[in-house]
């Protein structure tokens, strides 16, 4: 019976060559490339043991949330890799990991006296600050904000952009609590977006490296 499910479940599996040429061949970190891969097999696998089971009502939930978890997971860490690795010195992808802050400053009591005197608004105490530039990690930016960037670059279309931060929406719906607030429901298209998205970001980003557009 483990003979036939695996048989089953592994023989629609493109085979090696089409990962080559395929599957985001412009990433030269070959440990991230088959990790990727290895994602990639096992989300196609899940889905074939729950089609095999003819999966509906709860099991049909977890098919689908299986499914938009782990491709997301792909997709994110290739925009990671196209924005960081080979877009790091763009100004978009500065911009990302720069942010503007207001820093106190701290004055004698007298000068803030003075201050409150010459300067009046709406009844309102008046602090000082100056600005300043922090550095975010690239690990607390934004989903959303780094596929903007990708887009801003020209690297993805406005279709492509807006699917990727709706699919990772949907993943981050893996807090219950979240998935109940936002009332999202799950059915197989965002399923199977999930999984073409792989695929149409794969040769959306390859097309672009052909181009010249990636360096």
């Amino acid at each position: 019976m483990q003979e036939e499910i695996r048989k089953y479940t592994y023989s629609h599996l493109p085979n090696e060559s089409w990962y080559e040429t395929n599957f985001y061949p412009f990433i030269e970190d070959i440990e991230m490339r088959e990790r990727l891969k290895t994602e990639f097999i096992n989300a196609r696998v899940i889905y074939k043991i729950f089609e095999g089971l003819q999966a509906k009502d709860e099991l049909l939930l977890a098919q689908i949330k299986t499914q938009v978890i782990m491709y997301v997971s792909i997709q994110e860490a290739v925009i990671n890799y196209v924005l960081f690795e080979l877009n790091s010195s763009s100004d978009e992808v500065r911009k990302l990991l720069c942010y503007e802050k207001l820093i106190p400053i701290d004055i004698p009591k007298y000068k803030k006296e003075q201050l409150e005197k010459i300067l009046v608004h709406a009844e309102k105490e008046i602090l000082t600050y100056y600005k300043d530039i922090k550095h975010l990690d690239k690990t607390k930016i934004r989903y959303e904000h780094k596929v903007n960037a990708c887009f801003n670059l020209g690297l993805i279309t406005e279709k492509l952009k807006d699917e990727l931060i709706q699919l990772y929406e949907y993943r981050n719906t893996v807090h219950l609590e979240a998935e109940l607030r936002k009332k999202f429901t799950y059915d197989l298209n965002m399923g199977e977006l999930a999984y073409r998205r792989v695929e149409g970001l794969s040769k959306v980003l390859s097309e672009k490296i052909q181009t010249g557009e990636i360096k």
